[in-house]
């Protein structure tokens, strides 16, 4: 066979990226800007409900409208992407999402800014999942660890930067640009996704047999399930017919969905990757290390402003512990998980953030920022470890075909561990602290001697700057329930560290189940496409 004949005889290589590191970038760009939007604490939601005249209940929907969008287009965007390619999605999304967080500081009510809190939910809910099966389509295996710890490394970043970003926008500029930073960010996004991902044509037989409605039941029964953990709270979970009807609702939906899907000759999301070895317990880490990011992030944070009274702004400061040093960690993680075995790197890195938990157990209500660092630390350390080897040892599980399915997992167990992780610290702390504060309470008696010179001493400091009504006395009396206030505000995040340990320890017990993974499949060839096509 002459050489002509062999060269048509071989195989072309698979379509590729022009410039595929910039798939890379992608990925850590829209993952930061997926993570600053839906991280919009009560210090920018105090200002947003000023600026469209709501109140508190009516205000709490709008950080839940953004993260409901989210999972609604999740699984969908797998639909979307298998069908339309996952660079004209992700386009879509980008600009989708950065139009709406351009218009939202002009909303004139709190309707239009929930609308287009949705769009800009949609819109960003496509990064994720797509670029998550960007990374294992596109790139080469020894390139996996660079693409995920960009992930890890922004989810991290973002989720502890916003506190400070929110406190200097309302400082020293306006809140509006809580919402055109990500505009901003958009339009870099645009084109690494332009010249960052594959050009790949319609697919318009999976189009037409493909199973959009399934999807869209399967998603809306996890959103409403999201929304019911979001609000349970506020609405005191099970006592409110809302919350009830959502999560009957959202079971039955999600139901209904898996028994489609179970039926389909083929299904759009193959069920059967969850029954392969290892898969559920890698589930069941990445829930766990969201927990312990979330938990990192509200425990410190809620402490310095309820107990020691700072502004947002310097409880950024303190965040920035876990935050800075992502940008050393996970070029160093990286490197490490080509080098080592990846369940070695997942107990390690929950053994070190377990550590971290345990130190910041010696909370005592004089702590400052300060005390906290070495235990934010060795949380960011550990965190961002464990979960971007978690999901490189979840790829390995992944087939050519499977990238998508794997980006709807990644997308579903991110939101859903985030947000089962705030609403279960929420509501432990909240009974802790009625526990403690019960407790401390029956040492604290009216008429007792000790109780009385506590409250003489308090009258006798502020005695002598007293004005307007009420004596010295009766300010006395409010510094002590103050105090008291503080000390069990103090002992129930200390509680809450301990829970943040005992999970870590559960983390860590996991992964001595975890077997060897399987062969990495590699996809086959496929002829070369237009690169004309978008």
């Amino acid at each position: 066979m002459n050489a002509t004949a062999a060269t048509v005889a071989a195989p072309a290589p698979a379509p590729t990226a022009p410039l595929p590191w910039l798939g890379i970038v992608a990925v850590l760009v829209g993952a930061i800007a997926t993570t600053l939007t839906s991280r919009l604490t009560s210090i920018g939601l105090a200002d947003l409900r000023g600026a469209v005249g709501a109140g508190f209940d009516e205000g709490a929907w709008i950080p839940t409208a953004f993260s409901a969008a989210q999972m609604m287009i999740g699984p969908i965007s797998i639909f979307l992407g298998r069908a339309f390619s996952p660079r004209r999605v992700l386009l879509a999304g980008c600009v989708t999402y950065g139009l709406a967080e351009f218009l939202i500081p002009f909303s004139p009510d709190l309707r239009t800014m929930l609308l287009l809190q949705v769009f800009a939910g949609l819109g960003s809910g496509t990064f994720i999942p797509l670029t998550a099966a960007f990374i294992l389509t596109s790139l080469p295996k020894q390139l996996w660890p660079w693409g995920l710890g960009a992930y890890v490394m922004n989810i991290i970043l973002g989720l502890n930067v916003a506190s400070t970003l929110e406190g200097w926008y309302v400082e020293h500029v306006t809140w509006d640009w809580i919402f055109w930073q990500n505009a901003v960010l958009a339009i870099p996004l645009v084109g690494l996704y332009w010249f960052g991902l594959r050009r790949i044509p319609v697919d318009r037989d999976f189009l037409r047999a493909g199973d959009f409605r399934g999807m869209v039941i399967g998603a809306t029964g996890f959103t409403l399930i999201f929304i019911a953990l979001d609000q349970g709270d506020r609405l005191d979970w099970f006592s409110s017919s809302f919350i009830v009807t959502l999560f009957a609702l959202g079971v039955i939906a999600v139901g209904l969905f898996l028994l489609h899907e179970a039926t389909l000759p083929a299904p759009s999301i193959d069920f059967s990757l969850l029954v392969r070895r290892n898969v559920m317990v890698c589930i069941v880490l990445v829930v766990i290390t969201r927990f312990l990011v979330v938990s990192s992030n509200t425990l410190v944070a809620n402490f310095l402003i309820s107990v020691r009274g700072l502004r947002p702004l310097e409880v950024g400061s303190a965040l920035l512990w876990v935050a800075l040093p992502q940008l050393i960690i996970a070029p160093t993680v990286a490197w490490l998980l080509n080098r080592v075995d990846a369940r070695f790197a997942i107990g390690t890195g929950l053994t070190i953030a377990t550590a971290g938990f345990l130190l910041a157990t010696g909370l005592t209500s004089e702590w400052s920022e300060e005390n906290f660092r070495m235990a934010l630390l060795l949380q960011a350390v550990g965190e961002t470890l464990e979960l971007t080897a978690v999901i490189y040892f979840f790829a390995h599980h992944v087939g050519p075909t499977d990238g998508m399915t794997f980006g709807a997992i990644i997308q579903t167990s991110r939101l859903f561990g985030g947000e089962l992780g705030t609403s279960v610290l929420i509501v432990f702390t909240r009974k802790a602290e009625q526990w403690h504060s019960n407790l401390i309470g029956q040492h604290v008696a009216a008429g007792d001697p000790a109780t009385m010179e506590r409250i003489a001493a308090y009258a006798q400091v502020v005695g002598a700057s007293t004005q307007g009504t009420g004596d010295a006395q009766a300010r006395g009396t409010g510094l002590l329930a103050a105090a008291v206030r503080a000390q069990a505000y103090t002992l129930s995040t200390l509680d809450g560290f301990l829970l943040a340990s005992c999970v870590g320890l559960l983390g860590v017990c996991l992964v001595l189940v975890l077997r060897e993974p399987p062969p990495i499949v590699t996809a086959p060839a496929v002829p070369p496409l237009p690169s004309s096509r978008t």
